[in-house]
């Protein structure tokens, strides 16, 4: 069973993984399509980075 203090970290860490992903994702894609400066590698590594820490915050979730 895990302690409260881990939950908490958890839930902060996952908060935090979340939202610097979307942030280098919504960088990658206005990067990519507004400003004509396409960097494919760093678009593919930001959807992968998010797409994982989605996968892992529900992931935790359904797994209560």
């Amino acid at each position: 069973m895990k302690t409260t203090s881990t939950s908490v970290s958890e839930k902060i860490f996952n908060f935090v993984f979340i939202f610097l992903s979307s942030a280098g994702l919504g960088y990658a894609l206005v990067n990519h399509f507004m400003l004509g400066n396409p960097q494919k590698e760093f678009l593919i590594v930001m959807i992968c980075l998010f797409v994982a820490s989605m996968a892992a915050w529900q992931r935790r979730r359904f797994t209560k």
